[in-house]
């Protein structure tokens, strides 16, 4: 599994100026992906990545598609804090390759990343990620029982009721996207 798997083939040669820079000093290479659809292209998009800090942070700051898919690759990174702080800045981004990275947080336990998305999905790309949603049906079951129990397991306690959970709100929010007819 390579990084330029995990992206349209149309952004290779950025991937490919941007790794030298984003992969020096990286700990280890990124760690097993997962497989989703996006415009009929599969894609294998690491569940983890473990580049230095300074290093993605840096790539982050650079100008155009090259900026963006390092904070893509940021949205995996194996700091819960720095997946944060990527996730919010990707969101201001309206290109719809970046839907399976923003949509593949709903599904983890940092709530404070499912509340950033929960408050931002209604002013997102509603076309590309109900498009996206419809291409990967059971996926998206994976990321609702993927939060189902991480609700059930860590925050039970403080939403007794599962809808009042922000990551119930958010895969609710998700769901009535995929509902949408295509135009």
């Amino acid at each position: 599994m390579t990084e330029a798997d995990a992206f349209p083939a149309a952004l290779s040669g950025t991937l490919a100026r941007l790794l030298p820079a984003l992969s020096t000093g990286q700990l280890h290479a990124p760690s097993a992906p997962f497989d989703v659809h996006q415009d009929g292209r599969l894609l294998r998009i690491p569940v983890r990545t473990y580049y230095q800090r300074e290093q993605l942070l840096a790539c982050t700051q650079l100008a155009g598609d090259a900026g963006v898919l390092a904070l893509c690759l940021g949205t995996r990174h194996h700091d819960g804090h720095l997946r944060e702080a990527c996730l919010r800045r990707l969101l201001l981004q309206e290109r719809a390759w970046t839907a399976p990275f923003v949509v593949h947080l709903c599904g983890e336990y940092v709530l404070e990343i499912v509340e950033a998305i929960e408050v931002a999905l209604p002013a997102w790309n509603a076309e590309a990620l109900a498009r996206y949603l419809r291409e990967n049906p059971a996926y998206v079951a994976t990321l609702e029982r993927r939060a189902v129990s991480y609700w059930n397991c860590y925050y039970r306690w403080q939403y007794p009721v599962w809808k009042a959970y922000p990551g119930s709100r958010a895969m609710a929010a998700l769901r009535a996207l995929q509902a949408l007819t295509p135009r």
